[in-house]
């Protein structure tokens, strides 16, 4: 059983950073719901009062505006995957959120609580990551812009204040000879929680690979850019054997990030197939 709670409904942002800085700790922002609603009913949560930012109009656009593509934090899951300006800007980011739970939960669940959730496994991340995003943070206090991996301080802790709000997420226009591949691997087709993704972003030159971006998701506690792989693949020839020298960096960043476990000699040899079955889609397959 949920526990009895207050529930407010702000009418603007600067209202609702007035609540959040008069209640702090005792209150828990509400939009999409998806995770929270979890929470208060397995009892981990027990906040005095929600406040509901879902219908706040700073937070529901998705907009270009000088190179710059904008989307609120309580734009939903389908509205990113439908949107032109994220299929044009961003595609990347737009097929992770079509895969996301079932149609009921990208229809409710939003960016901003996919983010600040803080799961390893959140499918956004990843195309956030390679997307080098921003999240923009506002509270009574002011407002900040912070990179998105700054926002997570481990599983399921954000680095977000109580009194502060995810407003939105932003990054560059991904000009046209971007390429990209977004795959996730799952228990099943449908609500299962994605068990490792990867998100892949580069140019192609030729036979070479330019502006090299690999992110991962679900095998490691944080987001992680893949470094190391990237600077073996960076401004060199495609070539299967380079492929398979940097998944095994990315298999060998998984274990030190993430140390051994029971599931390492299965996640393994599979996040190093992944890997190069993502470059190789990317930099051949994608228009």
């Amino acid at each position: 059983m949920i526990p009895p709670f207050q529930y407010k409904i702000p009418k603007n942002l600067r209202e609702a950073c007035n609540l959040l800085w008069d209640y702090r700790e005792k209150a828990k922002v509400i939009a999409g719901g998806t995770d929270l609603i979890i929470a208060l009913r397995n009892g981990l949560l027990r906040p005095e009062v929600l406040i509901d930012i879902t219908h706040l109009s700073e937070l529901r656009k998705i907009e270009e505006r000088n190179g710059i593509i904008s989307i609120g934090g309580a734009v939903t899951h389908s509205e990113i995957s439908d949107s032109p300006i994220i299929r044009t800007y961003g595609r990347i980011l737009s097929e992770a959120a079509s895969q996301i739970g079932s149609p009921q939960i990208r229809n409710t669940g939003t960016i901003g609580g996919n983010v600040i959730n803080a799961s390893p496994a959140a499918d956004t991340l990843p195309p956030l990551m390679v997307l080098e995003a921003m999240g923009k943070v506002v509270s009574k206090e002011g407002e900040k812009e912070v990179p998105i991996d700054s926002l997570i301080q481990g599983p399921y802790r954000s680095t977000l204040l109580p009194h502060e709000i995810l407003v939105s997420i932003s990054f560059k226009k991904l000009p046209p000879h971007m390429k990209d591949s977004f795959i996730r691997l799952a228990r099943r087709d449908g609500m299962a929680i994605a068990r490792m993704s990867i998100a892949v972003l580069l140019q192609r030159e030729g036979n070479r690979m330019k502006e090299v971006r690999i992110s991962v998701g679900a095998i490691t506690p944080t987001p992680q850019r893949m470094k190391e792989a990237e600077s073996l693949l960076e401004d060199q020839p495609f070539d299967l054997e380079r492929l398979r020298v940097a998944s095994e960096k990315v298999s060998s960043e998984m274990v030190l990030r993430s140390g051994v476990r029971p599931s390492t000699s299965y996640k393994s040899p599979v996040v190093k197939a992944l890997m190069m079955r993502a470059i190789q889609q990317a930099f051949e397959n994608r228009p």
